[in-house]
């Protein structure tokens, strides 16, 4: 077997697998511990195993390695401690040298210490490179809507552009809260009645806004940033919206602010922040975000059932909280038989996600993966996958250009067996919140109708292979079907 030092000649690698140990460890075995001082060179044979490193307490996969990889490498050249764990994915050979034996074989063959050394230095600066790209704390790359930084609004429109209507709608809004906000602090009213007339106020702003856009369109920015300026210090009292404009993980809908739709908690500052959060978890967009969920649920038990013997592969790209898989586990009854590998770039999701799979006891049927999805689309990822029986991106084609899209669609395409499905979702072009998120969230999403995620699949691998395209229960968020010929 040919091993992953670039620069060794047939006969090096042959003195230096003549004193290997072959050994096999079963799936979820620890092959390396984190911490551990064992010095030697590890080349995986046959199987996958995966690099992790504890993070809240949990075991995050920094990458998957297959047949010719090799681990180890750092400990031997430092003489230090594992920086991080190896696990078996599955059942895998490996060849292990140890660290004396190397150390004697380049001390006493001429040469070979200097390919060995080389063959390192580059192993190791194409590693470097891979987790350069991994060190932003954004969804993907390449994706300029991914901004830690808020739009300049400064000289974009003065009160004289803004229609009239628009500037007494805003004015009443503001005159409603501040009464909403009386009727908190006095107390005298059920907390239904102040519900309802925050929630009526909140949403006649956001129909104004959409609107007015809608008819004036050449006054766009100008309009989002008077409403932005007018109503911010009142939108902003909800948590929600809050962390959806602030970006702690430097997008919108990281996996904790997915989290909190799903949860469905209202919270927030001040006297009205908690009302205003329940208006917020219930505006047309977190609506799709929670039904979307199900959707995915529903696919993937379709899947698990039209499956004849053996687990189900399955892989979520910008994988988040994936709930919708776990509630595969939470629902009772015959557990699906699944091998799920989730991959998104914040290990932060992932080890979320894993804390939740340790709770329901189904660690042994997820992998995670920390890896950059549109570089795993232009094949400079590092996650190794199996065939795949079902594909997915539940939140992650918005933020994509249209090449971009068509690039991961061809990854999917690769990945998965004949029969596999692939699934897309993307926020449909008809969403009712869309100018409310644009300038009052700065969560600029790519909208697309069911032509426009057709029209990508046919200029993807997928060629002219039938499309089916659904939306959940709110219409705003639109789901892609395609199964492999």
């Amino acid at each position: 077997m040919t091993t992953g030092f670039e620069f060794l000649t047939q006969d090096d690698e042959r003195l230096l697998l003549e004193k290997s140990s072959c050994v096999t460890y079963r799936p979820g075995e620890q092959i390396l511990e984190e911490g551990s001082r064992r010095q030697g060179i590890f080349i995986v044979r046959s199987g996958l195993v995966g690099v992790e490193v504890a993070h809240l307490g949990r075991g995050v996969a920094l990458r998957q390695l297959g047949p010719g990889a090799i681990f180890g490498e750092m400990s031997f050249l430092e003489s230090a401690a594992a920086s991080a764990s190896v696990v078996a994915r599955e059942e895998c050979t490996l060849d292990v040298i140890e660290g004396p034996y190397v150390h004697s074989l380049l001390a006493s063959v001429p040469g070979l210490a200097a390919r060995f050394y080389q063959s390192l230095a580059i192993m190791l600066a194409q590693r470097l490179r891979e987790n350069t790209a991994m060190l932003p704390p954004l969804l993907v790359e390449d994706v300029p809507q991914v901004n830690r930084f808020h739009a300049a609004r400064t000289g974009q429109a003065g009160t004289n552009n803004i229609p009239p209507k628009l500037i007494d709608t805003v004015e009443q809004f503001k005159f409603e809260m501040m009464i909403a906000d009386r009727m908190v602090k006095e107390a005298k009213q059920p907390e239904a009645e102040i519900q309802e007339k925050v929630s009526a106020a909140c949403q006649t702003i956001v129909s104004a806004l959409r609107e007015h856009i809608e008819r004036e369109r050449h006054l766009e920015k100008g309009i989002g940033a008077y409403v932005f300026r007018e109503t911010f210090s009142l939108f902003m009292l909800s948590r929600t919206v809050d962390r959806c404009y602030t970006k702690p993980r430097g997008y919108a809908g990281d996996f904790y602010t997915i989290e909190m739709m799903y949860n469905d908690e209202p919270a927030g500052d001040g006297r009205l922040g908690r009302f205003i959060d329940q208006w917020g978890l219930a505006i047309d967009a977190c609506r799709a975000v929670k039904n979307r969920r199900g959707v995915l649920s529903r696919a993937i038990r379709d899947a698990c059932s039209g499956h004849a013997s053996g687990p189900v592969h399955i892989t979520s790209l910008a994988s988040g909280p994936a709930r919708e898989l776990f509630d595969l586990f939470a629902e009772g009854g015959e557990l699906p038989d699944i091998k799920a590998t989730c991959i998104d770039i914040d290990n932060q999701a992932l080890a979320y996600a894993a804390g939740i799979a340790d709770q329901l006891g189904v660690m042994d049927r997820f992998s995670f993966a920390q890896d950059n999805v549109v570089r795993l689309a232009h094949g400079r990822g590092r996650t190794v996958l199996k065939p795949q029986h079902m594909i997915y991106s539940i939140g992650l084609t918005d933020y994509l250009r249209d090449d971009l899209v068509v690039s991961l669609l061809n990854c999917m395409h690769d990945k998965l067996l004949p029969g596999g499905v692939a699934v897309v979702g993307n926020f449909g072009v008809n969403n009712p919140s869309k100018a409310f998120m644009d300038h009052v969230l700065e969560w600029e999403l790519i909208h697309r109708s069911t032509e426009d995620l057709k029209t990508l699949f046919a200029r993807s691998k997928f060629g002219s292979t039938p499309v089916e395209v659904v939306a959940e229960e709110a219409q705003v968020n639109l789901f892609a079907f395609c199964t492999k010929w």
